[in-house]
């Protein structure tokens, strides 16, 4: 058996493409069974069968999927040093008050020298 990872790229589609941002529909068999999974645009979902199911292939070729196999032991294993998430600093408003240009008055040196004449 082996692990893919399926990842809807719907969302990276043209504006105006009548698949932009759809939910798709996986189809697949278990245990005589037949299950539906329903991706997201964007979203990601590991699939463990023996091989893909025809419809996984439809969706690949119409370019609303991509497929990588993924090894399931790189998966179970824990990470070493998890990144820690940080929260987002808020956001502060800077209000800049501008003062209408008055007209400077000069001012006149009043300091005078003296000459002191002995």
């Amino acid at each position: 058996m082996k692990t893919f990872k399926i990842t809807n790229i719907t969302n990276f589609a043209a504006k105006r493409d009548s698949k932009f941002n759809m939910a798709i529909d996986i189809e697949y068999i278990d245990n005589r069974t037949k299950k539906v999974i329903n991706l997201k645009a964007g979203d990601n979902v590991f699939l463990t069968v023996d091989s893909l199911p025809l419809s996984v292939h439809r969706l690949r070729i119409k370019n609303l999927i991509t497929i990588e196999e993924v090894n399931l032991a790189a998966l179970t294993k824990p990470a070493d040093n998890p990144k820690r998430v940080k929260r987002p600093k808020p956001i502060k408003k800077v209000v800049v008050v501008e003062k209408k240009n008055e007209p400077e008055i000069e001012k006149k040196s009043s300091t005078k020298k003296k000459t002191v004449t002995e």
